[in-house]
């Protein structure tokens, strides 16, 4: 009898090993899949933005959101920053993983020029063009502008600092010839630069984004404001030779509140980029997941609609992270 019990109780204490092993090997947490079963590495994802309210910023709140739906085992989420300037150096110190960024802006990192002179960021990768980020001025009527030219001895804000929109502005007046001194800086947002304008503080402030940023409608339906070309037109020819990754734009009619009348301006891309270290499944999972889901993102976002693949490897000269290749390959718009 004894030998029996031992026999059992040597088999139990078999079963309670192997079932201790089962339950902790149960526990192990999974690594995310993507929907073809290959394994993402990473589960948390920052992309960078602009200030709250600004285009980049609700447009990436949206994509997050599609992204943390769509994409299984990562969760993304949006940081507020200064804009396209801070959302390279961070990329390039791996403090964030996605970002939007303007063309202009991604190729001066790129390639160590303008600010980012002497730190050349050399991890980002292209995803895709987003829009056209266009160079906008709403001057007040009453402050007597009429074009760029015209910005000497005003009060006009030229972006937070490190904001694309900054570096985009810096650029323009160093082509147009008009030194800082000329006229008097301020470095606001741009929310707080449109109601420094409404409420006639500042003359003017000059912005890259989509057309319809609510900072601007806002600006635009008091009636105070209008838009004014980069004129004068050498100076925009210049401009545009200088700086060949930017292109002539003409802003359609009707765009604003109060805005009769086509503006003739340069635009350059909005780009989503991405380190090169980024896993090329997480990639290309968010390229598709953009693409197959545009009329998600249109229904609180109209820029959305501007998100094409015709125009999507305008990307300013980067180089596109395998990921994105992969899709463009898959749908035929890359061989």
């Amino acid at each position: 009898m004894k030998r029996i019990i031992g026999k059992y109780g040597v088999f139990l204490l078999v079963l309670v090993f192997l079932a201790a092993i089962s339950a902790g090997c149960g526990s192990t947490e999974k690594k995310p899949q993507a929907a073809g079963g290959s394994p993402i590495k990473e589960q948390f994802v920052g992309m960078g933005t602009s200030s709250s309210g600004g285009l980049f910023n609700t447009l990436g709140v949206a994509m997050s959101q599609l992204y943390s739906q769509k994409i299984p085992g990562v969760k993304f989420s949006t940081q507020v920053t200064g804009g396209s300037g801070e959302n390279c150096l961070k990329l390039g110190d791996k403090k964030l993983e996605l970002a939007i960024v303007s063309g202009a802006t991604a190729y001066e990192a790129m390639t160590g020029e303008g600010q980012f002179k002497g730190r050349k960021i050399t991890n980002m990768r292209a995803i895709t063009n987003l829009y056209p980020a266009i160079i906008q001025m709403p001057v007040l009527k009453s402050s007597g502008m009429n074009n760029y030219g015209d910005i000497k001895g005003k009060k006009v804000n030229i972006g937070q600092a490190g904001s694309g929109s900054e570096a985009t502005t810096l650029t323009v007046l160093k082509s147009f010839d008009i030194d800082l001194k000329a006229f008097t800086p301020q470095r606001l947002s741009h929310g707080n630069a449109a109601d420094a304008v409404i409420d006639e503080k500042i003359d003017a402030y000059i912005n890259i984004g989509g057309l319809g940023q609510s900072h601007q409608m806002k600006a635009m339906t008091t009636g105070k404001v209008k838009i004014v070309p980069m004129d004068p037109p050498d100076k925009r020819a210049k401009f545009l030779k200088e700086y060949p990754y930017y292109y002539e734009y003409t802003m359609p009619a009707n765009a604003y509140p109060n805005q009769n009348y086509t503006v003739v301006t340069a635009a350059t891309g909005t780009l989503l980029v991405t380190r090169e270290d980024i896993s090329e499944e997480l990639v290309y999972q968010i390229t598709k997941q953009l693409f197959e889901n545009i009329s998600t993102l249109e229904k609180n976002q109209s820029i959305a609609k501007e998100i094409t693949l015709k125009d999507a490897m305008k990307v300013s000269g980067l180089t596109l992270h395998p990921g994105a290749i992969k899709y463009y390959k898959e749908v035929g718009v890359l061989k």
